[in-house]
């Protein structure tokens, strides 16, 4: 009888002890099925734009001189005079010449005699012309620069630091998604290797080097708003030159 009782007890245990091995190993896998699930998508990896270095049709013989202002002048606050000579380049709508006034966006002039309402301060003038795709024309004798004040300011300190001047692109320009952005500008010094300077062009997170004076066209951007900067930089140790002019940035939006 004892014998029948220890039976039962055994198979009554051993019964017990299967039943918890499987809800153990259900449980198991219901955890490592859960944390499967919960595992993070792999991220896509993000579209890069592609920069392309382009020289443009340039016009060597093309000059251009600014006769007014001389530089160095002063003026009462209100009308300034501006006047141009040009030589070997035509002048009109379709063939403006450019004016940035302080680095800001240039403004297209297809006269050249005009005069600007100006408050008191002081200005760097830059004018260059453009070739027939609207491009600036980079050689020595396409640009001319000159310094002024309005309304008895300080003039600019005395700096021979190279600077630039961006005429592409736009502040809130607008492009197709199937256009190219193109960083267009004009180097005023000696030259990039002479100066012991490179032109870093920056699209969000992205950059590209210039060890000389092109262009850049820029592709493969994302719909949506990007930032475009363009600054001068030390080509030894990579700092960007503090110069008054040196750097730029400009938003522009991809439709």
């Amino acid at each position: 009888m004892n014998y029948w009782y220890k039976l039962l007890g055994a198979a009554i245990a051993s019964g017990l002890m299967v039943a918890c091995d499987s809800s153990t190993n259900n449980t198991e896998g219901s955890s490592v099925q859960q944390n499967e699930d919960q595992l993070p998508e792999k991220e896509q990896p993000s579209v890069l734009p592609i920069f392309e270095k382009f020289q443009p049709k340039m016009n060597p013989d093309a000059m251009l001189d600014i006769y007014n202002p001389f530089g160095n002048e002063d003026f009462k606050i209100g009308k300034v005079a501006f006047s141009f000579n040009i030589r070997n380049h035509g002048l009109g709508r379709q063939n403006p010449l450019m004016l940035s006034l302080n680095g800001g966006t240039s403004q297209a002039y297809d006269q050249p005699n005009f005069q600007l309402d100006l408050n008191q301060g002081t200005y760097r003038a830059v004018a260059y012309l453009l070739n027939e795709e609207g491009y600036a024309l980079k050689e020595y004798g396409n640009f001319s620069a000159r310094d002024f004040t309005v309304g008895g300011s300080k003039p600019f300190p005395e700096d021979d630091t190279p600077y630039l001047i961006l005429h592409l692109p736009n502040e809130a320009q607008i492009y197709p998604s199937d256009e190219p952005v193109v960083v267009d500008f004009l180097y005023l010094g000696g030259g990039p290797e002479t100066d012991g300077v490179e032109v870093h062009v920056v699209v969000d997170d992205s950059a590209f080097t210039l060890k000389e004076v092109a262009s850049v066209k820029i592709k493969n951007l994302s719909k949506g708003t990007h930032q475009v900067k363009v600054s001068l930089r030390d080509a030894k140790s990579g700092k960007e030159l503090d110069g008054i002019f040196s750097s730029y940035t400009r938003n522009i939006q991809i439709q």
